[in-house]
């Protein structure tokens, strides 16, 4: 299966993640109290890196079916879903170009398109700019407007993405000596469930792909 740049990057920087906060497996599951703070270090950091790809991804899509709009006049799945995302109403054309005197003429925004599109992809660059999470409905945020359909999204992985979402806020807001945050951590859980979210979204990163095609 094609892997996106972008993708290999991400795979690269979780596999240095993985060597650097990851101890070894142990049969026995027994891991020090450091070595726990360092598996909960490497969720939150993991996560991180998961965001910054869909965040760079799905900027450069909307970035290439903007191009393609301004250099050949094409349209796109994805310029039709930046448009009906954006919140803009689907307005009826004005009845004249020329206003009657006194009549302030009519903004760019309301007859020109291409005003139109760009407030579409700004719309969309404020989400991707605003987005703090991977759980469901950033991902939806951010997947749906560039074209993803419904249909190509895993519901179990998104229900992954929820709970890897919400343990990495506890992760984060709550102290790494808490009791109940170390008893919840294993390490080989830690990694397998990365393991599960990477597989499934080098299907998504090829769906993103063809949208470039």
């Amino acid at each position: 299966m094609p892997k996106s740049v972008r993708f290999r990057t991400l795979t690269q920087q979780l596999n240095r993640l993985k060597k650097q906060f990851l101890p070894k497996i142990n049969p026995l599951g027994s891991y020090s109290d450091r070595q726990l703070a360092l598996t909960l270090a490497y969720r939150v950091l993991v996560h991180a890196e998961i965001e910054a790809y869909f965040e760079d991804r799905v900027w450069e899509v909307a970035l290439n079916a903007k191009k393609n709009w301004d250099s050949q006049g094409k349209t796109c799945r994805t310029l039709i879903c930046l448009l009906g995302f954006s919140g803009q109403m689907m307005e009826a054309p004005p009845d004249t170009l020329s206003p009657t005197k006194g009549s302030k003429a009519l903004p760019p925004e309301k007859i020109k398109i291409n005003k139109k599109i760009d407030l579409a992809i700004n719309s969309f660059k404020r989400v991707i700019d605003q987005n703090h999470g991977i759980k469901e409905a950033n991902l939806l945020a951010l997947l749906l407007p560039i074209g993803i359909d419904t249909d190509d999204l895993d519901p179990a992985w998104l229900a992954t993405m929820n709970t890897f979402g919400e343990e990495r806020g506890v992760a984060a807001h709550t102290s790494a000596t808490s009791p109940k945050t170390i008893r919840s951590l294993n390490p080989i859980n830690e990694l397998r469930r990365v393991e599960q979210i990477i597989q499934e979204l080098l299907r998504v990163d090829e769906l993103i792909d063809n949208l470039m095609r």
